[in-house]
């Protein structure tokens, strides 16, 4: 089919034919092409869910320690820090 976007070419290799088989399983019927298309949609969302999940234990792990160790810093750190690094 005629198009003016990119296109991507694959090479079976076993692991991506054993992805294919996978995929064919979930959903039969469908060409190669389409298949790689699920799999790559499929992919790319699990990725995003496993960054957002990182992000928010990292917050979570951020804020449970706040505040753990109160006056370590002394009275005018932050200003301190501030005029080293003059902008």
């Amino acid at each position: 089919m005629p198009t003016t976007r990119k296109r991507t070419l694959v090479t079976h290799s076993p692991s991506v034919e054993h992805a294919l088989e996978v995929a064919a399983r979930h959903w039969p019927g469908e060409p190669d092409s389409a298949l790689l298309t699920r799999l790559a949609l499929r992919g790319a969302s699990d990725i995003e869910t496993d960054d957002a999940e990182a992000l928010a234990e990292e917050r979570h792990r951020i804020l449970a320690g706040a505040g753990t160790v109160p006056g370590i810093y002394g009275p005018g750190y932050l200003e301190d820090l501030r005029a080293e690094r003059p902008e």
